[in-house]
This record gives structure tokens, sequence and C-alpha cells, in this order.
């Protein structure tokens, strides 16, 4: 006999419904299982398989789970240390993933300043207390191409030796359970960095979403090939296609020259997605900027300097070259600020071109970063750069959405994380999941205005495959990370945040918090952990245990155009609501043109915030935190609001 790897010593199950048990014997056994005077049967398949169901079980333990067959006492486990209580499962990219222990090896010298990994390491260690009632069990990292039944893992106490190990987002959740409740706490761990979400769905859900079918079917027909299984090909590992530089035919046209007519050019505001705004598609984009410069300025050395290009650039002054930042396949650079010289002799006053040649073959195309990273200086003086460009396709080769080849050599193949790691968990009992990911799907506005639709797949899938079609489920809107920007209309971020917004409103039983505030400029893992893990737990305390908690910071519910040029906004939520800056630093308003510009004005009342703007006469809608890295400066007693759109 063999029981799911979720059976075995040290096991928390799900106080409170029906717990499955799962596994294989000899074909045609009756087979039954027992725990604390609870009994449930089931007979084996033709196969040898079993499924059956033990009742509602109360919290509990250390008990023994017995599971055998009353006819053939050879076919028998003894499953011993099992606590009754809650547990939840925990899964999404590497910012679930990341451990406690996941400060850098440097950071243990003694002598230096402790990070705040390290810190909460220690704090989380210091205050663990009856660990035999808290515990965890971690997935490997597997993808095999197979629906598996099993994986190799095995429940640890949360102790001082094992908890480091745990997820750190997990950790911190069941820690707040553990105190709150007062019951056994259980967490399955299973997530992969990196992941989209298209790997974590089912074959047969992907097929009902008109945006993943043509993946599965495209893995599918691959794996019917030998190729598809051959371990040199699955050891090579992911690998990039792109196309080449077809080569500059744009400057042999005159597109640096100062004297081009660029009139019948698009215009791009910058920072901004080429993609996003329709310049074009994956290729060679050409940006223009005419600068007006003071005679003081004239001869001198000036810098250039911008946000990221994605993902490469040739960059010109008044017709000549200034710089350049990658080559080939490179896609290194597609964040990193560039900082050009221009030397003296090539500065006027008055009219000067600055000319981007951008080349990006895959995923978005943009010249991103913040607003602010966009100026010409010559240590004195700073000319803004940011606003309206224009722009012009050299190349354009469509929208490049799958750059990775499929298979079992990218672990992002559709499907394949839900076989190899997720379908050994069904249908186990959970309380709920959380869920932490979004990063590897907000690579393009396409793929992010995609999420929402995506999202609700996954969650039906799951509460299906799980048979709870109540199974709540708590998201993590995404961190800030990247230069800091008030506002950025074509940030595949905040699109994406949003489309987790909505997920909460199109689907029940689906829940949202913010890590806004705990991000990290320079890492796209923050360290700071316990802030989203707590407030994890008090939204599950407060929408699944019912307890009288704040669960969420301000939460938008709708906004009301007013007399006079204002527009309304009211929130749930909004004990102690409170602005920490001026509110043009992220709230930005829009009328019926649809084009945004930032409040100047914010008066709070009561459970709403009345917001104008001289430069909208008539507001209708209004976005709050909208880009990468935006200004969190809405908040109630205890924590920041979620960024949102107002717009149907």
């Amino acid at each position: 006999m063999r029981l799911g790897t979720l059976f075995s010593d040290g096991a928390v199950l799900q106080q409170g419904q029906p717990v499955a048990v799962w596994g294989e014997t000899l074909p045609g056994l009756l087979v039954k299982a027992e725990i604390d005077g609870k009994q449930g049967f089931a007979r084996a398949s033709a196969d040898g398989g079993f499924l059956l169901h033990l009742p509602p079980l109360a919290v509990g333990g250390p008990f023994e789970l017995k599971v055998f067959s009353p006819e053939n006492e050879a076919e028998s486990i003894t499953v011993h240390d099992v606590m009754v209580g809650e547990v939840w499962l925990c899964s999404g990219q590497s910012n679930m993933q990341y451990k406690l222990n996941a400060a850098a090896p440097e950071d243990k010298d003694e002598s230096a300043p402790k990070s705040v990994a390290r810190q909460q390491e220690e704090e989380f260690i210091s205050q663990l207390s009856e660990t035999e009632k808290f515990r965890f069990i971690t997935v490997p990292l597997k993808v095999t191409g197979c629906q598996e039944k099993y994986f190799t893992g095995q429940w640890k106490h949360m102790t001082a030796e094992n908890a480091p190990l745990a997820s750190a987002v997990g950790a911190w959740f069941g820690s707040e359970l553990r105190n709150r409740l007062k019951v056994p706490v259980g967490l399955v761990c299973c997530s992969w960095g990196g992941s989209i979400a298209e790997t974590w769905i089912s074959p047969a859900a992907l097929r009902t979403n008109p945006d993943t079918r043509a993946l599965i079917d495209e893995w599918e027909t691959l794996r019917r090939e030998p190729q598809a299984w051959d371990v040199e090909e699955i050891s090579a590992g992911p690998k990039f296609e792109y196309h080449p530089d077809p080569g500059n035919t744009g400057f042999g046209q005159g597109w640096a020259d100062p004297e081009f007519d660029d009139s019948s050019w698009k215009i791009m505001r910058v920072p901004g997605s080429w993609i996003g705004q329709k310049i074009a598609g994956n290729g060679v984009i050409w940006a223009r900027k005419t600068v007006e410069l003071p005679p003081e300025m004239a001869g001198k050395d000036l810098i250039l300097k911008t946000g990221g290009i994605d993902k490469q650039d040739i960059t010109y002054f008044n017709n000549v070259e200034i710089g350049r930042t990658g080559k080939g396949d490179d896609t290194q650079y597609f964040d990193h600020p560039r900082e050009y010289r221009i030397p003296g002799k090539l500065v006027k006053a008055g009219r000067n071109v600055i000319a981007i040649r951008a080349f990006s073959f895959v995923f978005d195309g943009s010249l991103g970063g913040s607003s602010k990273a966009y100026l010409l200086t010559d240590g004195t003086h700073e000319i803004p750069l940011a606003g309206d460009w224009k722009a012009h396709a050299e190349f354009d080769w469509g929208i490049s959405s799958v750059a990775q080849r499929i298979g079992l050599a990218n672990h992002n193949t559709a499907g394949l994380q839900f076989g190899s790691m997720v379908n050994p968990l069904l249908p186990f009992a959970f309380r709920g999941v959380i869920w932490y990911q979004g990063e590897s799907n907000a690579k393009s506005l396409e793929d992010s205005a995609r999420y929402q639709r995506l999202m609700e797949t996954m969650i039906r899938d799951w509460r299906f495959r799980f048979e709870q079609p109540d199974l709540p489920f708590f998201q993590v809107q995404l961190a800030d990370f990247g230069p800091q920007d008030d506002y950025d209309e074509f940030s595949a971020w905040a699109v994406l945040r949003e489309a987790q917004r909505r997920v909460c409103r199109s689907l029940p039983g689906v829940y949202l918090i913010t890590a806004l505030d705990a991000g990290d400029e320079k890492n796209i893992h923050p360290q700071d952990k316990k802030s989203v893990g707590s407030r994890l737990a008090a939204a599950a305390l407060y929408q699944v245990y019912h307890q009288d908690v704040l669960p969420y910071g301000p939460v938008f519910w709708k906004a009301k155009p007013e007399e006079g040029g204002a527009l309304r906004v009211f929130f749930h939520f909004a004990e102690g609501l409170e602005l920490r800056d001026a509110p043009g630093k992220s709230f930005y308003l829009a009328g019926g043109d649809g084009r945004y510009f930032p409040a100047d004005r914010a008066e709070l009342c009561g459970d709403s915030i009345v917001l104008s703007s001289r430069q909208v006469k008539n507001p209708l809608n209004v976005r709050y935190a909208w880009s990468k890295y935006p200004n969190s400066i809405l908040y109630n007693k205890q924590y920041p609001a979620a960024s949102f759109s107002s717009e149907k």
C-alpha cells in the first residue's frame, strides 16, 4: 500500500470539512481509514488506486491515521504524529518561494549592519513556541511532462532549525494564524521562481481560455515527437529565439539629422512603451526629441540621461552618435538607465535634436524608467526630456509574446507545473490559498491585460480540482520595483495590478492585499516578507475566520463627479483615512478625452476624498499609484491602499 505524499508522519489535516485520503493498493481491495474515532471506506479500482473521504475532523492531535484493508491485513499503513487544524496552500513564483534564510551569505558578518531579511529571520525564530503545532512541507521544483501522483517531501515542525527553509511569506502568515486562532497550522509550500500563471493551470482548463488554447495545443503537438523527451534537449534549458538587428537604415535616411522633417511621425510619450502606444510591435523604432538650449550651455560638455531602453539602443545628438548599449541577443540592459557624454563641440544654443534608435526583439519595447530619469545636464543646468517625442518604426515584426521554446527544458511551458507539482496535492483539503505571482506575466501591456482572465481560469480550475467550489483565494498585489515614478500611463505592472484587483470583483471568495509600500527599487525580491505575510493573515482572519480585525488598507469603492470640477472617490475600510504626501504624487484624473493629469487638490471627507486638477475641467475617472514603483500615499489607520483605476 502507498499513500499520497501529504499523508506522511507529521502531517496536518484540515479541520471541519471532509478530508480526502488517497493512494494505491491491490486492485479491488476494500480500504478503510480511521483517525480519532472517525472512519471512511472505499474500494480500490481495477488498477489499485483508491480515494476515500473522512468525515469532518475536530481540532486536536497528535493522532495516528491508520489506512488498511479489512480484506488483506498485509495492506496497511499507519501515519504517526498527525495534527488537525488549519492548512493553507502557499503558491506562486519567487516572492512566495523566497525563504526565511534568503539573506546573502555575507550578511552573516556580525560586524556589519543586519539586513531586513536577517532581522526578520531572527525575529521569527525568537518568537517560536509550540512548534509541534506549526508545520510545513515543501513541494520540490520538478517538471516531468506527466500528471504526477506523488512528490518527494516530508512534513517538518517549524523549529529554529527547520524554519529558515520555509517560505518567508508563508511562515509569517502561518505565525499570525497560530497566534490568533490557537490551533495547529500546516503550510504546503508549492512555488517556483520566475513562473508564469499559465504553467500552474491544468491543460483541460487552458483549453477553455481563448488566450491560452494555442499554448497548450502547441505543447501537446510537440510532445508527440521523440525529441520532446530527449535528455540532451531537456538539459540544454531555455533558449531565446530572436530576430537579428536587420541593419541601421534609418541613419542613412537622415533620421538623426536635426534638419530631418519628422512632422509625419507619431507622437510617443516618454517614458512609455512604444508597443503600448501602438507605434510598432517588436523591432526597431526611432524616437526624436527637439530641445532648446540656453546660451550658457552652448559649447559645454553635456550628459544625456535616460531610463532603461528596452532592449538595445544607439543614441545620437545632432546627427552624431554619442553612445550605444547592447548587441546581438543581449537582453540584460532592458531596464538599465543610460548615461552618455555629449562633446561640447556638438552643443549649440537654441535648437538641438536627440535621436534614439531602440531595438527590442521580444516581450515589450519601451523607453522606460521614471520621467525624472530623462534629462540633459551640464552639471549646473538641467533640461527635462520626458513628455512628447516623435517616433517612427524602422522595422516592425509584430508582437513576440513567446520567446522561449516550449517543452521540458522550460518550466514555464503551459500546464507543466500543474502536472508535476499541483496534481500530487489533489484533492487535499485546504482552508485556502495564498498566491504571490504576477511579475513574470507583466512582460508587456498585452500580457498584463490578459492576466485577469488567466487568473479567473486558474482559480476556477483549482476550485474544481480540489473539489472545493468556494476555496478562498488571497492574492498579493505586486510590490513596487524599479525607478520611482509618480505616473506611467503604459506601465505593464500597473495594468497587471489592476487585473489582480478586478479578479476580486469578478469571482466570489477572491481577495487582495497590497505590497505597494514593501518593495525595493533595485530588487525584484524585496526582503520585507513580514509585512506581506501579516497582511495576508489579517485578510484571512477577517474573511475566513470572521474575526474583528482590520483586513486591508482603504479599498476603492466608486468615483462620482461633483459640481465645481471635482471627483469624489469613496472607499471601504476608510477609518483613519490619511494622505502622506501631495495628491499629485499618486492621484491622476482624466476627463472625457481619457488623458490623465496629476490631482493638485485633495480634501478628506469621512470615507471619501474629493480630488480636482486645474488641467482637468470635468474629471470622470481617477487612477491611483499607476506606475511600476509608485508613491504610496493613501493609508487608513494601519495599511496602505492598493493601486486602482475607476475606469469601467
